[in-house]
Parts: structure tokens; sequence; C-alpha cells
């Protein structure tokens, strides 16, 4: 299942590539002719409070309840065949509690597979959802870097961007316009 630690990396990549992307328009020539105008974004808060980021996370959360709620079945089964063998040590045949044992094994055998195969189908989930999040902000992020008159965007990942003053922060400007753009304005 997709933790959050993950997600703070996807939006750390996704940044860079759209830093880089933006970094492909602008002309060196300009660059010594005035100051160099540099703002920042918190991709993570754009996901969390974008219309297509809670989307993504109404998507994944309903996920993981379907794998909790499939998970507790297995469990539950699991457990009846272990408290099956535990009420027959005594009763039961050699050959049908071997048989029991055996169905254990399996069941928890299945149990890891499911766990893990809901881990990856949650983080390819995850990571589609954040590939189409980048995509609908590679236009927005050039439209504002070129009416802002912007050198640099910078994810405003903690350990990256030490400090940054809230007038440089266009967050929010973001979040506006990807909702606006979700909305079809």
């Amino acid at each position: 299942m997709p933790n959050p630690a993950r997600v703070r990396a996807g939006l750390v990549i996704a940044g860079a590539l759209i830093l880089v992307s933006a970094f492909q328009a602008v002309p060196s020539a300009s660059a010594q002719e005035k100051p160099i105008k540099i703002v920042v974004v918190d991709l993570e808060r754009v996901v969390a409070q974008s219309a297509a980021g809670k989307v993504l996370q109404d998507r994944l959360a309903k996920f993981q309840e379907e794998v909790k709620t499939e998970g507790e079945g297995k469990a539950a089964a699991a457990r009846d065949i272990r408290q099956r063998i535990s009420e027959g040590a005594n009763s039961l045949s050699e050959e049908k509690l071997t048989q029991l044992q055996k169905d254990y094994e399996d069941a928890t055998i299945a149990i890891r597979r499911f766990q893990d195969d809901k881990q990856r189908e949650g983080q390819k989930m995850q990571g589609e959802g954040l590939r189409e999040i980048e995509k609908q902000l590679q236009p927005i992020f050039e439209a504002i870097r070129t009416e802002g008159g912007y050198d640099l965007i910078i994810n405003n990942v903690p350990g990256v961007v030490v400090m940054a003053n809230e007038r440089v922060d266009i967050t929010q400007e973001v979040i506006d316009r990807l909702n606006t753009a979700a909305a079809g304005g």
C-alpha cells in the first residue's frame, strides 16, 4: 500500500522533471541582463489540496479499505484453519491434521502474496495518479514561468530548500490553476 514517504519521493522526482523541462526554454543571454527570479512551490501540498490530488487520495483510500477488508477475510480463514488444528490435535487422524497444516501454510502464503500484490498494485496506482497530475501541472508551470518571468521554480522540500519567504511561494496559485484546469476552465 502507498506510503507518505513514497508520495514525497515521487513528488521530489516530479518536481525535478518539471524543473528540467522549465529550463529548456530559458535563454542564457537574459540571465545576464536582469536579476534571476526564483519561486517555490510545495508539490506535496498541491497534491494534498488540489481537486486532482483529492481524487487520487480518495481512490487510494478506497483501494486500501478494499484491501483491508479482503485481507481480514483471508486472515480469518487462516485463523479458522489454525483453530481446527488446535481443536483436533487429539481427535483427528494424522492424515487430516497433516492436510489442515498444509492448508494453513497455503493460507499464510496466500496472505503474504496477497499483501505483496496489493502493495505493488497500490504503488502502481499511486505512481500513475501522480504522473497524471504531473502532466496536468506541466502547462500550468509553463504559463506561470512565462507570465511571472521566473527563471527557476523549485519544489519546496525540506533539506533542499533551506528557507523561502512566503512572497516567493506560488503553491496556492498552482493549486488554483490546477483546479480551474480540472474544472474545464
